[in-house]
């Protein structure tokens, strides 16, 4: 039975076999702020390990909660079929093994109610604790209204629906729904809703914990070893370039660095990809879609000098030529003599000034020399990066065994950060690790030179 009385908002949850998890989350959800006054909408997507159960429990204690049984389509089918009963003026969407912040929601509506907001988009914690890209920079400087997504061009990367509230008429007015069958549904749905919002509210604080399961089976978890991902990805982003040609050209532009950002780890393990993935029925579309993106996008998001080669390749058409016939890795064991300098090699985005970047091993610590600076000489590092990296970053690969495609490295650059100096770890294979302290802004040329850290021992291979 469905109350009938007037809800301040609507939450909607698709819930598949979440049962491990779902007392905590639920216990989240009668949490709130507003709890009583909220519809909640849980979608039983052809659950069979007891998440009926618990939710036919929840929803019969509570009379403004509301379970629909559906058999299994997607989490795409049961948003919509959620969205569908929805009889507040604003919806959030939410997934059964996360966590609600307990004002989290009522703090959104609070929001959007002030200058009255078609979307509100908000912060949110991770679990493990870890960065969660770009967008994360439009935070940290309070509450704010976006105007225009290009006045916040990162804010597109936010692309989850989880630390979100939508007007309900905005999204009837624009006819929002979420695709069925495909994964990556959320970016279907969020981004056209950035694009199309007339106000934008930032709310500078989290409303949601994101809980990585330890099991590794979260479709995050799980990205690029799902061979469907990478279909469903493309089509995604040829959808949006295609958008953002509707758009007008500064949000083309937009999207190109969307896909740009978002396929290139993709492409990146296209060497590697999963055996049951049909490659080569892959590559007309990837062809279609870097052939769609202008080349200075594509430099700035390049890590690695194998980055732009791929890339190249993709926009070329020979991408098929290039996974067929790789270049050749160097051996394993390649960890230099004492006192030998090595140059590193350095990524299309990182120029040198006199002396090329070089590091040298002196028993159990490492030495860098030399001076480099960004092509565009902002400066190193980021401020969103984690304590350790994987080390194919800014300066191309060093020492690289075939079986981690890893070397020598300093963190990619953008603007307004930080350099970040690194401890070498190298294993028997000659593989080197990096962490990563945080160090003050470093504008233009940073020199090298004289700079030595601790070098751990050395690790087994395997």
């Amino acid at each position: 039975m469905t109350d009938q009385r007037p809800h301040d908002a609507a939450l909607v949850v698709p819930c598949f076999n979440v049962a491990e998890h779902l007392p905590s989350f639920l216990a989240s959800v009668a949490a709130l702020d507003g709890f009583d006054r909220t519809q909640v909408i849980l979608v039983d997507d052809g659950s069979t390990d007891g998440t009926h159960e618990l939710l036919a429990g929840f929803a019969g204690r509570h009379p403004h909660v509301q379970l629909i049984t559906q058999p299994n389509k997607g989490p795409g089918a049961a948003r919509n079929r959620g969205l569908r009963e929805v009889r507040a003026g604003h919806v959030a969407f939410a997934d059964a093994d996360d966590v609600l912040v307990p004002d989290g929601l009522s703090a959104m509506l609070a929001s959007a109610r002030r200058n009255d907001a078609d979307l509100v988009v908000a912060d949110f914690t991770n679990v493990p604790l870890r960065p969660y890209g770009r967008w994360k920079r439009c935070f940290g400087a309070g509450d704010r209204c976006v105007g225009s997504i290009t006045d916040h061009p990162d804010l597109v990367f936010s692309a989850s629906v989880w630390n979100k509230l939508f007007s309900v008429p905005f999204l009837r007015r624009t006819k929002a729904a979420f695709p069925e069958g495909v994964l990556f549904e959320d970016a279907w749905f969020s981004v056209p809703a950035l694009l199309s919002a007339r106000r934008v509210n930032l709310l500078d604080r989290p409303v949601y914990v994101y809980r990585q399961r330890g099991d590794g089976s979260s479709i995050m978890d799980s990205l690029r070893r799902n061979a469907g991902n990478y279909r469903d990805h493309l089509d995604l982003n040829l959808h949006l370039l295609d958008l953002g040609t509707r758009h007008g050209p500064e949000v083309r532009r937009l999207m190109e660095r969307y896909a740009a950002l978002t396929y290139l780890g993709f492409l990146r393990r296209l060497p590697e990809a999963p055996p049951d993935l049909d490659v080569a029925a892959l590559l007309p579309d990837v062809h279609r879609l870097y052939q769609g993106i202008r080349d200075d996008v594509l430099r700035e998001f390049v890590t690695s000098r194998r980055d732009a080669a791929l890339q190249t390749a993709a926009k070329a058409g020979s991408l098929g030529d290039r996974l067929a016939a790789p270049r050749p890795l160097p051996l394993e064991g390649s960890r230099p003599a004492d006192g030998e300098w090595r140059e590193l090699p350095l990524n299309p985005a990182v120029t040198a000034q006199g002396l090329p970047p070089r590091y040298r091993l002196d028993g159990d610590r490492v030495e860098l020399g030399g001076t480099v600076a960004t092509v565009d000489g902002r400066g190193f590092g980021s401020r969103w990066t984690s304590s350790t990296t994987p080390i194919s970053a800014v300066l191309d690969t060093a020492v690289s065994p075939a079986r981690t495609h890893r070397g020598v490295a300093l963190l990619q650059t953008l603007p307004a950060s930080t350099l970040n100096v690194a401890t070498l770890q190298i294993s028997e294979g000659g593989v080197l690790t990096l962490s990563l302290p945080r160090m003050e802004v470093l504008p233009g040329w940073v020199d090298l030179s004289a700079m030595t850290w601790p070098l751990p021992e050395p690790v087994p291979a395997g």
